[in-house]
């Protein structure tokens, strides 16, 4: 609901009380008692005055709840952008990650693997001749 639309609303309702409020004027213009006239065009006009006055604050109302339900939907596009954008950053954090356990893990293979061989160097098991031995 928009603004303009809710004003129009307004229009309307202050339209057809005023209409009330004319038939009772004409109501009294055309014979009667005057004082029950008077009595009848007095309580229209109080009654236009209340549905008025009802009327606006209803409105304002609604003005005021658009304003706040502009305000959340802003809200909540900006926590949608952040967390896209925290989807996003956090699956590249997880790649980086990966590629540096992986790293790691290759980096560790090659000093254990770079420690067997000078321990089975050290050791002579890659000095040559070997022969048997025995007898």
């Amino acid at each position: 609901v928009n603004a303009p639309y809710l004003c129009a609303m307004l229009s309307e309702g202050t339209r057809r009380a005023q209409l009330l409020h004319d038939q009772a004027g004409q109501d009294q213009g055309s014979g009667g008692a005057a004082g029950g006239d008077t009595d009848t065009l007095g309580r229209v006009q109080d009654q236009l005055g209340a549905v008025q006055n009802v009327m606006r604050q209803n409105v304002d109302q609604m003005l005021t709840n658009i304003e706040h339900a502009q305000t959340l939907e802003t809200s909540s596009a900006e926590l949608s952008s952040n967390a896209r954008a925290f989807q996003s950053a956090g699956r590249r954090v997880r790649k980086q990650m990966w590629w540096q356990n992986l790293k790691m893990k290759l980096y560790l293979g090659a000093a254990i693997t770079a420690a067997l061989l000078l321990i089975l160097w050290w050791a002579g098991a890659f000095s040559g001749g070997g022969g048997g031995g025995g007898g």
